[in-house]
């Protein structure tokens, strides 16, 4: 969930490459961020210093920082930019501020960008097993692991860096000027890094694609400054948006990730107390062509859609090894599971010599089951991975991941999350991503996502439909003309396009029942399609812009969030627009059981009081009703796919979202 999605700063591009092409562009907005920036709590941090231990793996997703631990709000907590990390879920600094727009003055020159910044700790005490004063012999260590670039298009500037730095309480800096004073805390730097790097390049040569960094706060200097109580420390980037292989000084550049962030005493270089276990990435599809399809298409040829094995990465952060279980299972919507898989005891070997487990029951674990058969137009299986609970309750959160594998009325290659955007720069032309049936089948329209733009062009465009010709595309079968882009102020919020006449796929029309969806544009205006980094389809994408069909680089990973709406009309997973308005959900997905909703804006005088709440489940079950007030809990809802309505019970007004629960 990607300032997990988008969008970008788009003027004209024929001034950036004088050759027409396909082009991957970064982001310059975030509405992720600038929506739960609304939405954000207005809690103040408790006025109560945190004791030891200090720590936090990002696993719990927020988008903005723990409010329990941090004590800034411009970080991006996200399990989409980081390449292979540690632990699942990251902080990420980048050139967006916390309302997930550009910083002011952003540019080719070096600018203050994101903070980190921790809420004061009682680093003068220890309170278990007794409490006592800390002294130097406690070894008191503070450690991170850290990433440029990550899963975005280049690497931060060699003019940009990353910094920790340290704040003694009470130590301040005052600023006069002719105007004003201004007292601020004053930081010491501590450690830094340059860009520069690119992920590939800093992950050589023993394929570690992050880096853990242990500083020791143990000097006689260290702890006259720093051992007290209301001790801080914070991470920074200074960003600049030039330099690199591609143009983003336009856009949202200068990328870093930080995880699993360590401050504890007892400690040293070779740490043998953080007992964790952790899975490192997010769950995958156990399909092996889609991320979502089709029921109906599923059935017709099950045994060649589903995978032979899943890749699963784990990490031991200790520096010994550990002995662990893993196992996942399969449960059809809210029912008990009915599959199950155990991946036996094994001893793993630490991440910081051995990366991730490599033992393939654990690393790739067969998929020895398909998904039950039925006439169900919408079901939705949860497959649930878990390892032993660690015994410290501070490092279960990244000990279960979960995957919801969605049949309804498309086909989607993307996750759903966009962490770039792609289109055609610098020339009229057409793009197209290639779909296959299993069986004749209605095409009823298109779903897209595009990021939204700051400043650009509100050009139609033409949605068309080709067939195949020898696995490119061929024959224009459908046009849906003078189509305007709708560029959502909503996180990964898909529209749909709809044929007034439905399109029959058939073996006559379509041979091997193989077509493609995509757009023609007149204008040299690159449109910002919402582009997922995490799962790559580019042999199934296509651009043409000289008359010729060219498949689309390998450099250019990923996937378009363009998707076939196919079969029933009314299926829950996309629907046809009706009288209900818009609701805006945060955070979606939801993992920590409270969201926040933000009414249409037509219904901003009305009192929360005169609303009702219900939630609906992918098989029309209602598993919640009641007067709404924020923030509305769902912990007791199990994970899946949820239409969410809102009722205004003076007037039968309705609005709806929809809800995705971790």
């Amino acid at each position: 969930m990607t300032k997990n999605i988008f969008a970008i700063l788009i003027t004209v591009m024929v001034s950036i490459s004088a050759s027409a092409q396909e082009m991957l562009i970064m982001p310059s907005y975030n509405p992720a961020v600038a929506n739960q920036y609304r939405f954000k709590s207005s809690t103040a941090s408790s006025a109560e210093a945190i004791k030891l231990p200090f720590y936090d793996d990002f696993s719990i997703i927020s988008v903005f920082p723990s409010f329990t631990r941090w004590a800034d709000s411009s970080a991006f907590i996200n399990t989409d930019y980081a390449k292979f990390p540690p632990s699942i879920g990251v902080a990420t600094f980048d050139a967006l501020n916390k309302q997930g727009e550009l910083y002011p003055g952003a540019g080719p020159n070096p600018f203050e960008a994101d903070n980190l910044t921790s809420l004061p700790i009682r680093l003068d005490s220890i309170f278990t097993p007794v409490k006592k004063a800390v002294s130097r012999t406690d070894s008191v260590y503070l450690s991170f692991y850290y990433q440029p670039q990550g899963r975005t298009i280049s690497p931060p500037s060699d003019k940009a860096s990353l910094l920790l730095e340290f704040h003694s309480p009470g130590e301040n800096d005052t600023i006069i000027s002719a105007t004003d004073t201004t007292i601020s805390p004053r930081w010491r730097q501590k450690w830094t890094t340059d860009g520069g790097i690119q992920v590939d390049t800093f992950a050589s040569p023993d394929n570690k694609y992050f880096r853990q960094i242990i500083i020791p706060i143990t000097g006689i200097v260290d702890s006259a400054l720093y051992y007290k109580n209301g001790f801080q420390f914070r991470f920074r980037n200074i960003a600049a948006l030039g330099g690199n292989s591609q143009p983003d000084w336009r856009y949202n550049g200068s990328h870093w990730n930080i995880d699993v962030v360590y401050l504890n005493y007892g400690r040293t270089v070779h740490d043998t107390i953080l007992e964790d276990v952790a899975f490192g990435d997010l769950a995958p599809t156990m399909l092996v062509n889609y991320e979502a399809m089709p029921y109906r298409q599923y059935a017709k040829n099950f045994d060649n859609e589903m995978k032979d094995t899943l890749d699963i990465k784990i990490a031991n952060l200790d520096n010994i090894n550990r002995n662990r279980t893993y196992r996942y299972n399969i449960q059809k919507n809210s029912l008990a599971p009915f599959n199950y898989y155990d991946g036996e005891p094994y001893t793993i070997g630490p991440y910081s010599t051995d990366g991730y487990v490599t033992y393939k029951p654990w690393a790739k674990p067969p998929v020895r089951v398909f998904f039950p058969i039925s006439n169900e137009k919408n079901v939705v299986f949860h497959i649930t991975h878990t390892l032993t609970p660690d015994p410290n309750p501070l490092f279960r959160s990244n000990d279960t991941i979960r995957f919801m594998q969605v049949f309804s009325n498309y086909y989607a290659y993307d996750n759903g999350t966009s962490e770039a955007g792609i289109g055609i720069n610098g020339a009229a032309g057409s793009y197209a991503v290639q779909f296959k049936l299993n069986e004749t089948d209605t095409l009823r329209g298109m779903q897209i996502y595009f990021n939204p733009l700051i400043n650009g062009t509100n050009q139609d465009i033409d949605l068309q439909v080709w067939n195949d010709a020898n696995g490119k595309p061929g024959q224009i079968i459908k046009t849906l003309g003078g189509i305007s882009p709708v560029y959502s102020a909503n996180l990964n919020e898909f529209n749909s396009y709809w044929f007034e006449e439905p399109l029959i796929v058939d073996p006559v029309d379509f041979p091997g029942l193989i077509f493609y969806i995509g757009w023609t544009q007149s204008t040299v205006d690159n449109l910002n399609v919402g582009f997922d980094r995490y799962k790559d389809s580019h042999t199934r994408r296509f651009y043409n812009v000289s008359g010729t069909w060219e498949m689309s680089s390998e450099i250019n990973y990923g996937s378009l969030m363009f998707r076939p709406i196919v079969g029933s009309v009314n299926s829950l997973g996309i629907e046809k627009p009706s009288g209900a308005e818009h609701i805006s959900i945060q955070p979606n997905p939801v993992t920590d059981g409270n969201l926040i909703i933000r009414f249409p804006d037509t219904w901003t005088n009305n009192s929360a009081n005169n609303i009702d709440i219900s939630i609906i489940s992918a098989t029309g079950s209602k598993v919640l009703h009641e007067s709404f007030n924020n923030p509305v809990n769902v912990t007791r809802i199990a994970p899946g796919f949820y239409m969410v309505i809102l009722t205004d019970k003076n007037n039968g007004r309705k609005a709806t979202g929809k809800l995705i629960i971790r």
